[in-house]
């Protein structure tokens, strides 16, 4: 296994909206080797959470805890956790029914490697769908402001709004993953953010035994299209 990294602007086929072009700073991560069904493969994960730790405080959608239906953040135990409607009372009522999707966005915010790996498998916000997402910012500070958050909920799921949009909310960076979940984009607020992200990932992996490179768009594709072939 190796990870694949490249500054260049996402195509449509890695299915993660452009980066704004003018603020921030982007990054495509890649890595080799076949994944662990639909999750992404146990030693990525791992890399992927200590990086994320890295950066401070990680919030993600999580459906394998609770989260009472009141506004603002509560406290579980070392975390948090808020409830965001992001659907009309009926469209709650038919998706609770049917099974299919939460009826509501739940929240989980940590500052822990081994609880962030939760958002590498979970079946209610599945990874390698794209109904994942990760908003990181000060390990110091509480919880993203969850009135920001819950005034735009789809901002969460585009660089633009989940970035610059919610920066006031204390936002710094964002993980996203792309199609199948065989990549992250990483957009973070400034390239400060970025080193510190890279620098925690490239000391992991290298540990587990990992490489890491720096590539054009098109050598992360073809090294991603040739591990899968091997």
């Amino acid at each position: 296994m190796q990870f694949f990294i490249t500054y260049d602007p996402p195509g449509a086929h890695w299915q993660l909206d452009a980066p704004p072009p003018s603020a921030g700073a982007f990054a495509l991560i890649g890595w080799s080797g076949e994944s662990d069904g639909d999750g992404v493969p146990a030693p990525v994960a791992d890399v992927l959470a200590t990086a994320l730790a890295a950066c401070g405080r990680m919030t993600f959608a999580c459906s394998t805890v609770a989260a009472p239906d009141v506004p603002g953040w509560q406290a579980l135990g070392r975390d948090f956790v808020a409830r965001i409607r992001v659907r009309s009372a009926l469209g709650r009522a038919m998706a609770s029914l049917s099974g299919r999707a939460p009826a509501d966005l739940v929240l989980l915010s940590t500052t822990e490697t081994a609880t962030a790996l939760r958002l590498f498998d979970d079946a209610g916000y599945p990874w390698y769908a794209q109904a994942q997402v990760v908003l990181l910012s000060s390990a110091d500070a509480s919880p993203p402001a969850y009135e920001a958050i819950a005034s735009q909920p789809a901002a969460l799921f585009s660089w633009l709004g989940g970035v610059e949009g919610l920066a006031r909310a204390g936002v710094q960076a964002m993980l996203r993953p792309g199609v199948d979940g065989d990549v992250a984009g990483l957009f973070c607020a400034s390239r400060d953010v970025r080193e510190v992200f890279e620098t925690a990932l490239s000391r992991q992996a290298l540990a587990l035994g990992m490489p890491v490179q720096h590539v054009s768009e098109a050598a992360l594709m073809a090294g991603l299209a040739g591990s899968r072939d091997a």
